[in-house]
């Protein structure tokens, strides 16, 4: 058994990936610890201690190196999972120091992060001979002025995002205006930087992977049924399909992926097409919900078979695990649900993105 640092562990409104994260390894018995910048954890029976640890919001990357230091020695530390887009930055740009102090990252290199960021996945796709995997017409914009020039060369409707989190879908140049105001007042404290992007109608369809040693071990196809304020998943459907598992599998090579688990978010239009709007580099806050279906992700990371493990049952779950549901059971109450919670304000006027900094 190993001793596990999580990060990003929070419950407000719905729980953080950590929170998944956690549960996945308590279950394998595996010790689990817990960082956040703050207090308002609860789970408390998930982790053998919890830090707080402001460093991973105000970027003080010399004291969070030192508080690590002082963590893996007391605590025999080690893995380090972060559960947050961002934080997988940070800790990304100390992943030489992570390693040289005997704690293993489980995160993408710093440079395949900034191939997957939101804003960078036109060019990064660009690179790449398919016709399975598109991705929509999208630009980061400084300006309203800026953005309804924009729209007038994609056309309505049209979709306005946080720069790490955040949606809002935008039916016409009316509503414009006041859903980049409601993005950016939200996740940037008012300051207008955010990304304008074509919306696009089908079916949320996201791919779960294990990467380690340079090839897939463990993969799912999710569809998303039930969204919170932030187009987070809150109700969904697991599959048993592999429809995009191939050109999934030679991207990850493309892109030079290293050991991780991370989540694709697609839309599958009618026509067959998977547009990619989004990746996460990083485990998703449903991450349990395979787990209590016999597919746990971070036991196949950390003990890979020879051949990929594919999920073998179709079944619904909830963002929490008593919210899981049979295959067989009737899901008629879910039908109409539509939004589940309100996101949470993140970014305080003293704290920086990690991503502000990235070259």
């Amino acid at each position: 058994m190993s001793n596990f640092l999580v990060t990003d562990i929070k419950v407000i409104d719905s729980p953080q990936a950590g929170i998944g994260v956690a549960r996945c390894l308590k279950t394998l018995g595996h010790k689990v610890y817990g960082i956040d910048d703050t207090p308002f954890v609860t789970n408390s029976d998930l982790f053998e201690a919890v830090f707080v640890i402001e460093e991973i919001r105000t970027l003080n990357l010399d004291n969070l190196v030192k508080k690590l230091i002082n963590i893996k020695n007391l605590y025999h530390i080690d893995y380090i999972i972060p559960c947050y887009d961002e934080t997988s930055i940070l800790l990304s740009y100390i992943k030489d120091k992570l390693n040289y102090i005997g704690i293993q990252l489980i995160a993408p290199d710093i440079e395949v992060i900034k191939r997957l960021k939101k804003e960078n996945l036109v060019n990064t796709f660009s690179g790449i001979n398919n016709k399975q995997l598109l991705i929509p017409e999208t630009k980061v914009i400084s300006s309203i002025k800026e953005a309804e020039n924009y729209a007038m060369q994609i056309n309505y409707p049209l979709v306005v995002k946080g720069m790490t989190k955040g949606v809002k879908i935008v039916e016409n140049s009316t509503e414009l205006p006041s859903a980049i105001k409601y993005i950016c007042n939200i996740w940037n404290n008012g300051e207008i930087h955010c990304i304008i992007q074509k919306f696009i109608q089908g079916k949320s369809i996201n791919a779960l992977l294990s990467y380690k040693d340079e090839r897939i071990v463990s993969y799912l196809e999710m569809e998303k049924i039930a969204l919170d304020s932030n187009g987070a998943t809150w109700f969904g459907k697991l599959t048993s399909d592999k429809n995009i598992f191939n050109v999934i599998a030679d991207f990850c090579k493309y892109i030079k992926l290293n050991n991780s688990i991370i989540e694709i978010e697609t839309i599958l239009t009618e026509q067959g097409k998977y547009y990619v709007y989004e990746i996460n580099y990083r485990p998703p806050a449903w991450i349990y919900s395979p787990a209590l279906n016999g597919q746990n992700f971070l036991d196949i990371f950390l003990n890979p078979q020879k051949t990929v493990i594919f999920n073998n049952i179709n079944a619904f779950f909830g963002r929490e695990s008593n919210d899981f549901v049979k295959p067989l059971e009737d899901i008629s109450q879910y039908e109409d649900l539509q939004f589940y919670a309100k996101g949470a304000a993140y970014k305080n006027d003293n704290q920086k993105y990690p991503s502000e900094i990235m070259i």
